[in-house]
């Protein structure tokens, strides 16, 4: 019997280092990893809409075989950029991730979020909305990426300094 309790002493730091490194993350680390790649996702886009190149943005979604759903929020992002005036400029004026679920094998989320977004042109804001939208992601390749979501829940003229 103490011999065993000493072997379990012995061995516990070894299985806990084992554990953490082989897919030992908590729900909590991974509801926050995955916030994390949305609320990149959605930082990234002023700029690249602002520069006219959506590169990096469109780098946070999974390959086009692996998409159930995404291509029409990347088509959404591509028109607003394409069909904007010279000298228009996007702007994310508050992101909130309200919601993150996990599938039971912990490798498809569903993440909801809540932006405030306005649109400037020559310095004159010219149009603001609230957006929320559910974004679904999965682990690819070891990699958060998104794979799809609804479409997106557009209400102009909204936000904090519309309310």
């Amino acid at each position: 019997m103490k011999k065993n309790i000493i072997f379990l002493i012995l061995i516990s730091p070894f299985l806990l280092i084992c554990l953490g490194g082989c897919g030992g993350e908590s729900d909590d680390q991974i509801k926050l990893d995955v916030g994390r790649v949305v609320r990149e996702a959605a930082n990234t886009f002023p700029t690249g809409f602002n520069d006219r190149d959506l590169t990096s943005f469109d780098a946070f979604f999974a390959p086009p075989g692996e998409q159930y759903g995404a291509s029409e929020t990347i088509d959404a992002a591509h028109q607003l950029m394409d069909a904007a005036a010279p000298g228009e400029s996007f702007q994310l004026d508050k992101l909130e991730i309200q919601n993150v679920q996990l599938d039971e094998k912990r490798e498809e989320a569903v993440v909801t979020y809540y932006a405030e977004i306005s649109m400037w042109e020559n310095e004159n804001e010219t149009f603001t909305a609230v957006v929320t939208q559910d974004i679904a992601l999965q682990k690819i390749d070891g990699q958060w990426l998104i794979t799809g979501g609804d479409t997106a829940n557009v209400t102009p003229g909204m936000g904090s300094e519309g309310s």
